[in-house]
């Protein structure tokens, strides 16, 4: 595979997920009511992973380092979603036997 092809790939997907997780957090809000940070934080991951794909195939030279900089950031707040996600689940079902 070429590296348009990953780049384009790439692109898609984590956009993809972004507006999924945007989705998800609208969605919660009308049917719960209520606003789980944990989709915010995952939309901001995927965005962040996006931006980066969306400049190279604009043509923009990104370095390994800025790269590297913004995966990781990018999985950090991933991983802190799935954490707000394991905590919101612990508090229904905490909620749910008392």
């Amino acid at each position: 595979m070429s590296a348009l092809t990953v780049n384009l790939v790439n692109f898609g997907f984590t956009w993809l997920i972004a507006a999924l997780s945007a989705l998800g957090y609208l969605l919660t809000i009308k049917r719960t009511g209520q606003r789980w940070t944990l989709w915010i934080v995952m939309a901001t991951g995927w965005a962040l992973l996006a931006i980066p794909y969306t400049l190279l195939l604009m043509g923009y030279s990104i370095g390994t380092a800025e790269m590297t900089v913004i995966w990781l950031c990018s999985y950090l707040l991933v991983m802190a979603s799935l954490l707000l996600l394991f905590l919101k689940l612990t508090d229904i079902l905490k909620n749910r036997a008392s």
